[in-house]
């Protein structure tokens, strides 16, 4: 039971398990036998928390008194925009605190879980998941002798059948807290009826034909990892936009020369140089690569209109747009076309090792549109991309704009391309003094994508990147003010303020109070010098030093 994983107790005026002695408590059971309903699963909305506890807001009060909620499941922080200042055991506290009697169950693993419903009194055990999957919650409970009310939504109902699991029933529509709490009721004046469940031995034929079915597919899946693909090998373009870069030209061809992956053309565009010593160079690369395109462009383009070119020269199936600071790894472009071609992805991207002045692994979490126009959690670097991806967005062909990477992928991402990310880095990246941060855009450059995402066509962009937008929105309007802020700000920097200066008041007044001893010590000490002036000034103590020095000559002691 995933959904469950490791789960304290919290509890509302209840008595808690510890989750110590979690493993040998018995569940408590009230004096007048109170009904207990089960929200089995991780604490989340996804899991239908929000429709279930809606639910029991629902019911007649009567039977909420009747009731004993047990939540059995793992506190996770809630994602909703209204929501998300708050975890689950903190939404549950403001929604039912005496309302319902409710206990939270967690740090159970799986098999504790399952006993835990065991020991409970013909419990009812409600499994309101609104996304259609295969839920093993339906396979665990599915096989024990409680009633389930469920959620009528795909994988439920064919994992029930599964284990003919037909009676003790109770489906109701899903993210529908009227219809749920219908079905709740319905289940409460059936208590404590027990369904029909299969014999032991039938579970565990059951069991035992589950277990077979996923040892056939994992022995197929690694079938297909091990048997050679007989398809033929997409081309990959690589395109190398190249400026005045002459000292990293040569290990960057070099890397790519050394590549263990054969169908690939690489396209060198020399955006008009104007260092001799990088001119020369690529002209002497051009003779001692043949095979390679060497382009010059007599006057500089810029980053977006030499990509654009390439692309347009390209006749390949995946192109890959790298400038000469990258160092590929000699399989890299193996594991970019396998990566591509078993998902079907439009862009593959991975982590970057940077090497040089700076020697570290980056990792780009990706995100969606509201977090990728703030800055390209992608990272530059170094993408794979489909060149009919590349042909649909040209890039913006703009000297002050070198971010071209970043607006294909927030481009991919609203119309919904898929982006995959291969898990180690398939380059390295080197690092000098003037790098600086590639990856954190310029405001213009952030404008310019605005511009540039605005161009697509409503109809083209992703129903789930409008909701993120929207979310985001809201977000932002349930936010407290700016300007709110600000001033609770600088009320705060005010009263710190007040406070310094009545310390430092403070501590004058202390001053005050001790400087006429301070000056008495200084009199009595400028009085004690001008006495000792005077005894080393006077005949006698002139006399005192001959004496002392007449005995030092002869040999006699020279004390007091």
């Amino acid at each position: 039971m995933d959904e469950i994983n490791t789960i304290g107790i919290d509890s509302n005026s209840t008595e808690c398990l510890t989750g110590s002695d979690s493993r040998k408590a018995k569940p408590i059971e009230a004096s007048d036998r109170k009904i207990p309903i089960v929200f089995f699963g991780r604490l989340e909305e996804r899991k239908g928390l929000r429709t279930f506890v809606e639910a029991l807001q629902c019911l007649d009060s009567s039977l909420q008194q009747k009731l004993k909620i047990t939540f059995l499941g793992k506190v996770v922080p809630l994602y909703s925009a209204e929501l998300c200042h708050l975890n689950s055991q903190q939404y549950i506290e403001r929604e039912l605190k005496d309302r319902v009697s409710y206990e939270i169950v967690s740090n159970l693993y799986s098999a504790q879980a399952i006993q835990y419903i065991r020991d409970l009194d013909h419990p009812i055990v409600c499994l309101t998941s609104p996304e259609e999957n295969f839920p093993n919650t339906a396979l665990e409970m599915g096989q024990l002798p409680v009633n389930l009310v469920v959620s009528d939504t795909g994988g439920f109902r064919e994992t029930l059948q599964l284990v003919n699991r037909q009676s003790g029933l109770y489906w109701f529509k899903p993210k529908d807290a009227d219809s749920l709490a219908l079905m709740i009721s319905k289940a409460a004046l059936d208590y404590p009826r027990s369904p029909t469940v299969s014999s032991r031995a039938e579970l565990e034929r059951v069991n035992q034909d589950l277990l077979a079915k996923k040892l056939e597919h994992i022995e197929q899946a690694f079938l297909r990892a091990v048997t050679p693909d007989e398809s033929p090998l997409p081309k990959i373009t690589i395109a190398i936009p190249y400026y005045n870069q002459g000292k990293l030209l040569p290990d960057c061809l070099a890397r790519i020369e050394a590549q263990t992956y054969a169908n690939v053309e690489v396209i060198v565009v020399d955006d008009g140089s104007t260092e001799e010593y990088s001119r020369d160079l690529f002209d002497r690369y051009s003779s001692l690569l043949p095979n390679c395109q060497f382009i010059r462009l007599e006057t500089r383009q810029g980053l977006g209109s030499v990509r654009n070119f390439a692309v347009a020269q390209s006749t390949g199936d995946y192109f890959l747009a790298i400038d000469p600071h990258v160092l590929l790894m000699p399989f890299a472009l193996e594991k970019f076309a396998e990566a591509a071609c078993r998902s079907g992805a439009a862009i593959v991207t991975c982590p970057r090792k940077e090497v040089g002045a700076v020697e570290r692994l980056v990792n780009f979490p990706g995100g969606s549109l509201p977090v990728l126009l703030q800055s390209n959690v992608y990272g530059q670097g170094c993408h794979l991309f489909s060149l009919p991806l590349l042909k649909k967005f040209q890039q913006t062909e703009s000297k002050d704009i070198r971010t071209q990477s970043w607006e294909t992928i927030a481009a991919a991402v609203v119309i919904g391309e898929k982006i995959i990310t291969y898990p180690y880095p398939l380059y390295e990246y080197r690092v000098t003094a003037e790098t600086g941060n590639i990856d954190q855009p310029h405001p213009r450059e952030q404008y310019s994508l605005r511009q540039y995402l605005a161009k697509i066509p409503p109809a083209q962009w992703s129903p789930r990147q409008i909701y993120m937008l929207l979310t985001a929105i809201q977000q932002l309007q349930n936010s407290p003010p700016v300007e709110e802020e600000a001033h609770s700000r600088i009320a705060a920097l005010q009263s710190e303020n007040h406070a310094l200066h009545a310390e430092i008041s403070k501590l004058r007044s202390q001053i005050a109070v001790l400087q006429p001893e301070i000056e008495r010590i200084a009199n009595e000490a400028h009085i004690a010098k001008e006495r000792v002036n005077a005894m080393e000034t006077s005949k006698f103590w002139k006399l005192r030093s001959r004496w002392f020095h007449i005995k030092r000559a002869v040999g006699l002691p020279t004390s007091e």
